[in-house]
């Protein structure tokens, strides 16, 4: 291997260093909350009021909570709990889905996080 190799490389392994933390850092702070329930949305609040809603839908009723700059899915009639272990939703384009009852809970910023969904 020349010098010119290891040059190639070490710049190869930076550019793919520098282009992961650019890609990848926090996004924009989140502040403001969107429900959806079916295909209409129920609600578009800010994060930094405390309050819970209950939601209604075809499975029940899901209990959206909402304190200290975040918000998550409380309680959902589903099963599997797959809404309730999102968790604590902070980051702009941060997401709980609860299938049964169709409630969508999207976290909004001025920028989302990179992710799979921008390709």
């Amino acid at each position: 291997m020349t010098r010119a190799d290891a040059l190639v490389i070490l710049l190869a392994c930076g550019l793919v260093a520098s282009t992961y933390a650019w890609l990848w850092s926090p996004g924009a702070p989140a502040s403001q909350v969107r429900v959806i329930s079916g295909n209409e949305e129920v609600a578009r609040l800010p994060l930094n009021e405390a309050r819970q809603l209950e939601i209604s839908g075809p499975a029940g009723i899901t209990v959206v909570e909402i304190a200290d700059g975040a918000a998550r899915c409380a309680a959902s009639p589903g099963s599997q709990g797959i809404c309730q272990s999102a968790g604590w939703l902070r980051r702009a384009g941060d997401m709980a889905v609860s299938l049964p009852n169709r409630v969508i809970i999207e976290v909004l910023g001025d920028e989302s996080e990179f992710d799979s969904m921008n390709y």
